[in-house]
């Protein structure tokens, strides 16, 4: 004990103005900081936020739908059926209310948007009804060609008979020559029949050609080809209209001329016809690939108008920027000027607050309590302020008030062990009753003489001058009425008389209470001869309890502050171990990161060589869409980076409901590539019934939780014939059973468990068992601590050779 050495105590004068110093020099300190802040932004993203970007970003907008558009009317005028064309219509549609809402926009900046943004709506207008007008022909022509069917099913259905009875017919009149028996009528017969025959085969040959060169006519392609075609269907036309005037006096052919008759209407009518429906939808597609044509000039115009505007933006950025510098210029010279000001503030109130507020309160405060450890109880305690100083204060006050209840206790327990007498007196003083202490005390004149008032003994005719006046005084005040909201009471010190004749020093209370509906007054006498000794003694007693409590309260001030400061250290060890198994986990997860996004960086490589060589051969729509593949890729390599920036940025301590769905793919799409290099099966089960999972937690806190059990999981399932993870997520509790609602989250593996005998040890900080360099063993005892501050639970349910199970459970939100 002899070499132990204590620590230097500083007074609260020297660490008030070391703090206001501290202060002074982290104000410097902030200022060089916000200066090389400023140097860096300046005022330049301000004017680009509120003017360039949101002109940008409506030109950027405008360069989609038009791109958008163009892309999509090709596929418009190739609709197949009106419901193919009214979807794409409707996203049409879409894409032109949107383009007119940034036309309402942006056209201040623009001119001459507005007209060839109508001009392209006009455009797609018209191409809808070509579309339409197409569709409704290809319709009809289809119509046509059905009609065509049933038709030629009825004309062989007619022909065949009549082919037939003609033969049957030229068969009889032969049979007829051959019998040796030929007559005029046989042979007249004959050669009917053989003319007939011959015309039903010709109509039969010409009707079928008829119908083919319909049928082909309805698939033609382009109009010379249809002009051939309707060459060779006229002249087969005429021929059947020959053969038909052959059987016009044969009865049994009215039927046949009308089916041909209907067929010669397919190929020949003006409005109904195949060749004129197929001639109108040719013309109609045509009319079609001309309002394309247009409508890729007027998305051509529309994007010459947004890069104008482009370089108008680049060039007001330009001129901003050069604003911005001078700004920066005096940002820093007020930014200078601010640091000398709060220096020269800080040491203005470490003088004139510290010094001559705090300083002197502390004084005077110092001196009440030596004056209250002196045995002054009476002793004026300064209470103003609403700080640390006032509340030591009531402290004090408190402490006061407990010593003169201790010194009027003791006072009472002298009465109640008769060491005070009583007396009761009328409203006049008049002495009624008296006890023996009390008539020992106040005892009458032992000279003969008679009191004053007629014998009456009376209290003030028992004290000295002095206490006799007072007591007067106070009687004819009591007499008069009390004053409002107070009640009489009088307590004195005056000298008393003995028996014996000698004086002895008495404390006289006076108070009233009622009798018989008569107020009276009690009268308290206290032999104070006894009391100066207490006082004595309660002096030493106050004093040694103010020398404890000074004692216990320095004491207690520098164990608050060590925890104080503890309990700091801890909290940034915590967040620093937090942060640092964030960086490992993402240090680990580098290559596959690097590999997800080395792919689209090939893949752009290869659409911007291919984008190259197709506009230099002039194939700008080809190269439209690898320009469109570059974009989606670089989208996809923007989120990858975003989700790592968002996982390493420091979490909030704030809690609050995330859902969690996202939060379990977030965690799984950082171990994507070592999930494919590994052939490790994942499975993830939620409810599919009912509104997503949501609990109490920080998002970025919750994920790197989940990416500790997953990374565990892999590297368990490493070695495993079996490689399987499963994330199951549940809702548990509830009102029915009682419980708090929660949420159960299970990450289970294939791999070979965990011993026994370490099971109690894994949640240990700096314990693993991985080999040497490959891990902290600080990824589960962080995880323990992040969910533990949610207000969960993390734990294992269960381990063997069959795989891990770890469970985290979480307050639903």
């Amino acid at each position: 004990m002899g070499g132990r050495t204590w620590p230097v105590r500083f007074g609260i004068r020297v660490r008030l103005f070391l703090a206001f110093v501290a202060v002074a020099v982290l104000s410097v300190v902030a200022c060089a900081l916000g200066w090389l802040s400023y140097d860096r932004l300046g005022g330049t993203l301000d004017e680009f936020a509120e003017s360039h970007l949101p002109a940008l970003g409506l030109a950027a907008k405008l360069a989609e739908e038009g791109g958008a558009i163009i892309a999509t009317a090709p596929v418009l005028a190739g609709s197949r059926t009106e419901g193919e064309m009214d979807a794409i219509r409707e996203a049409l549609g879409r894409r032109l209310a949107a383009l007119h809402s940034l036309t309402d926009a942006i056209e201040g900046g623009v001119p001459g948007l507005r007209p060839v943004v109508d001009a392209l709506s006009r455009n797609l207008s018209e191409l809808d009804g070509t579309v339409r007008h197409r569709l409704a022909l290809g319709r009809r022509n289809q119509e046509a060609i059905e009609r065509l069917r049933w038709l030629h099913a009825d004309f062989l259905d007619e022909i065949e008979p009549l082919v037939a009875d003609a033969r049957f017919n030229i068969q009889s009149a032969l049979a007829s020559v051959e019998s040796g028996k030929p007559s005029a009528d046989a042979v007249r017969v004959l050669r009917e029949e053989n003319r007939r025959s011959e015309a039903v085969l010709q109509i039969g040959a010409n009707g079928n050609l008829a119908v083919g060169l319909i049928a082909r006519a309805a698939t033609l392609a382009t109009p010379e080809m249809l002009d051939d075609n309707a060459g060779f269907l006229e002249e087969t036309a005429d021929r059947l209209q020959r053969d038909l005037t052959a059987l016009a006096d044969w009865p049994d052919g009215v039927s046949l001329g009308q089916v041909v008759g209907q067929l010669l209407a397919l190929a020949r009518g003006a409005e109904g016809s195949v060749p004129a429906l197929r001639r109108e939808e040719l013309e109609t597609t045509a009319r079609g690939q001309e309002l394309l044509a247009q409508n890729r000039d007027i998305v051509a115009r529309l994007n010459g108008l947004i890069a104008r505007q482009v370089q108008a933006v680049e060039s007001d950025s330009r001129a901003a920027a050069g604003r911005s510098a001078q700004a920066i210029a005096f940002g820093r010279s007020a930014l200078l000027a601010s640091a000398v000001v709060s220096l020269l503030v800080a040491v203005l109130v470490a003088w004139l607050y510290v010094n001559r507020n705090l300083i002197s309160r502390l004084t005077r405060l110092g001196d009440a309590a030596r004056a209250i450890a002196a045995g002054d109880l009476k002793a004026e305690i300064p209470l103003g302020g609403n700080d640390e100083l006032s509340d030591m204060a009531a402290a004090l006050l408190v402490f006061r008030d407990t010593a003169i209840a201790v010194e009027e206790a003791n006072a009472q327990a002298m009465i109640d062990n008769a060491q005070a007498g009583l007396a009761i007196t009328d409203g006049d003083g008049v002495i009624e009753f008296v006890n023996p202490l009390a008539a020992a005390l106040i005892a009458p004149p032992s000279d003969g003489h008679a009191e004053q008032g007629g014998g009456t003994p009376r209290l003030a005719d028992r004290l000295d001058a002095e206490g006799a006046a007072r007591v007067t005084a106070f009687f004819a005040q009591a007499s008069a009425g009390p004053e409002e909201g107070a009640a009489p009471a009088l307590s004195i010190l005056s000298t008393g008389r003995r028996p014996d004749g000698g004086a002895v020093p008495v404390q006289v209370g006076v108070r009233p209470f009622w009798r018989r509906q008569q107020q009276r007054f009690i009268v308290t006498l206290t032999d104070m001869t006894e009391r100066v000794e207490a006082q004595h003694i309660l002096e030493r007693t106050v004093q040694e309890r103010t020398a404890d409590l000074r004692a216990t309260n320095d004491r207690l001030e520098r164990a608050i502050a060590e925890h104080r400061r503890t309990e700091r250290e801890l909290r940034e060890a915590q967040a620093e171990l937090v942060q640092a198994g964030k960086l490992a986990a993402l240090g680990q997860l580098a290559a596959g990161v690097g590999h997800e996004l080395n792919q689209p960086l090939a893949a752009i490589r290869s659409y911007a060589h291919n984008g190259r060589k197709l506009i230099e051969l002039g194939r700008t729509e080809e190269a439209g869409g690898n320009l469109g593949k570059i974009a989606d890729l670089t989208s996809r390599m923007a989120n990858i980076t975003n989700h790592l920036k968002r996982f390493a940025r420091r979490p909030d301590t704030r809690l609050g409901a995330v859902e969690l769905g996202p939060v379990i793919q977030g965690a799984l799409s950082l171990f994507g590539d070592r999930l494919r290099e590994e052939a490790v099966g994942v499975a993830v089960e939620l409810p599919d019934a009912g509104a997503p999972l949501r609990v109490r937690a920080e998002e970025v806190r919750l994920e790197q939780v989940l990416v500790n059990l997953l990374s565990n999981a892999l590297d368990a399932v490493a070695a495993a014939p079996v490689r399987r993870i499963l994330i199951r997520a549940g809702a548990s509790g509830g009102a029915q059973t009682g419980e708090p609602d929660t949420v159960r989250i299970e990450v289970r593996d294939s791999g070979p468990g965990i011993a026994a005998e370490l099971a109690g040890q894994i949640f240990d900080p700096f314990f693993t068992t991985k080999p040497m360099g490959t891990g902290l063993g600080l990824g589960l005892s962080i995880s323990y601590n992040i969910v533990r501050d949610f207000g969960g639970v993390l734990s294992v349910a269960e381990s063997g050779p069959g795989g891990t199970a770890f469970v985290l459970t979480l307050i639903r939100a």
